[in-house]
């Protein structure tokens, strides 16, 4: 089963996808469905790490900020 999504996007963004499907020899919505996987799937990992980290806070699994800063290179 498959729905129908529609959503408006500027002119410079649509003449982007047609030439990358006239270059792939592949029509929009094979790019748009690719896109819009390759997009949930990086935001389904980010906000999976931040309820892992806010359930590591919540059990108290914290660092000092100095240790942080060091690990990130920022002192």
């Amino acid at each position: 089963m498959t729905t129908v999504i529609s959503f408006r996007a500027d002119d410079a963004l649509a003449r982007a996808l047609d030439q990358l499907a006239r270059a792939t020899h592949r029509d929009r919505p094979y790019h748009l469905r690719q896109a819009l996987a390759q997009y949930l799937e990086r935001q389904s990992w980010h906000v999976a790490a931040i309820d892992e980290g806010l359930a590591d806070a919540n059990a108290g699994h914290l660092l000092p900020h100095a240790e942080i800063e060091a690990k990130w290179g920022l002192a």
